[in-house]
């Protein structure tokens, strides 16, 4: 996949878009959900772990820690900077 289908899979989800600017560092989940949503309702953290699943599919993002079942760590890949820097760019 090259890079511009990649700005174009994020720019199609509002709430992708969103988690996926938002993760300038590695991050839990539970730490997006507080930063984006200032709440910590279980919608918004199967929001934001729906759009971490379809992200690191994409293998935009990574797990920094893979094999804990809870707290685990996000964070983009060397790909999803490039792509994040692109947008952050528009």
């Amino acid at each position: 996949m090259d890079l511009l289908n990649y700005i174009g899979f994020i720019k199609r989800g509002k709430n992708r878009r969103i988690i996926f600017m938002n993760l300038n560092k590695p991050m839990m989940p539970s730490e997006l959900v507080m930063k984006i949503y200032k709440s910590n309702s279980n919608t918004y953290f199967n929001l934001v772990s729906r759009a971490l699943s379809e992200l690191k599919e994409k293998r935009l993002v990574e797990v920094v820690n893979p094999k804990e079942k809870t707290g685990r760590i996000y964070r983009r890949t060397k790909n999803g900077e490039k792509v994040a820097k692109k947008l952050s760019e528009n």
